[in-house]
């Protein structure tokens, strides 16, 4: 039983790195340089489309709820995903 607690606690802390990093690169992406640099060199409707407020909100909200869904799994681990 020792070994799937020790396994259960490297998953949610592996769960707990991936909400935190995504979550961060999707509130701060859609805003830095590098999107525009990315809407540059792709075709004119779709960097029309990306370069819209509205989607770069979105994508920014997306990031805020990979967050929301950390602050979730730190306040009571396994509850999220928990099968039992």
């Amino acid at each position: 039983m020792e070994a799937v607690r020790a396994f259960r606690v490297i998953l949610t802390i592996l769960y707990a790195s991936y909400l935190t990093n995504v979550g961060l690169l999707l509130i701060l992406l859609p805003w830095s340089n590098g999107w525009s640099r990315l809407v540059l060199t792709i075709s004119p409707q779709m960097g029309a489309l990306l370069d819209s407020p509205v989607l770069r909100g979105a994508v920014s909200a997306f990031g805020f709820l990979h967050l929301a869904l950390l602050i979730a799994e730190l306040l009571a681990p396994g509850r999220l995903s928990d099968t039992q």
